[in-house]
């Protein structure tokens, strides 16, 4: 409330707000964007016949320029899933915390979680779970078709969270990479290379879930 009394005209950022607001742009909204970019056309290459199939869904949809209209990337279902398996294998944030505003009981569990405790949920732990996705390991974008989206179970898939807290920028990156993928696909194929590392190995101790190399050959179309 005190905030929001003080006259807006007056209102200015002190140094660590402005370092604090750059920190979050660049972190949240462009470390993120990118590396979702980099793992999407790892699997690309590891998976040709489903570049393939993306390749002749993004061309059949875009203009004579090679442009698409906000409508048209929203209607293709393909890319919707592969952008949506790419980031259950490789969620940015590898695990969420939350803190219980109150107590809490897990149904009949017997566990009550008191108000102030911490709560981690494992986000890559539960994507690639095989309770919740058969051959969890495997890139399956099919998983995400819209005839099979109802076979998901509610809470195992968050790549941005879930609920009140999820992420404000969800649609706008969403947005970004499927723009980027359609310009690029177009355009050039991925290829696996020798220096193409399988598996992938991970940089530990980050906030996010951060490849030491993923390298793709790229060819022009």
């Amino acid at each position: 409330m005190k905030s929001m009394a003080v006259n807006a005209i007056n209102k200015k950022l002190t140094m660590d707000e402005m370092v604090a607001q750059a920190w979050v742009f660049f972190l949240a909204g462009s470390e993120t964007t990118s590396n979702t970019l980099g793992y999407g056309s790892y699997e690309l290459a590891l998976n040709p016949h489903i570049q393939d199939r993306l390749y002749k869904e993004i061309v059949s949809s875009v203009d004579s320029e090679g442009e698409i209209s906000y409508d048209e990337l929203a209607k293709l279902p393909l890319l919707d899933a592969v952008i949506s398996e790419t980031l259950r294998l490789y969620p940015s944030v590898v695990r969420l915390d939350r803190k219980a505003k109150a107590d809490y009981r897990l149904a009949d569990t017997g566990i009550t979680i008191e108000k102030g405790k911490c709560v981690e949920i494992p986000v890559y732990a539960i994507h690639r779970s095989e309770e919740y996705y058969e051959n969890a390991h495997q890139f399956d974008p099919d998983r995400f078709m819209p005839q099979n989206r109802h076979k998901l179970v509610a809470y195992t898939y968050l790549p941005f969270g879930a609920g009140p807290h999820n992420c404000i920028g969800m649609r706008f990156a969403l947005m970004e990479v499927k723009l980027a993928f359609v310009h690029i696909i177009q355009r050039f194929r991925f290829v696996r290379t020798e220096q193409t590392s399988v598996p992938l190995e991970y940089r530990k101790a980050v906030p996010f879930l951060s490849a030491t190399s993923v390298v793709v050959g790229i060819q022009k179309r």
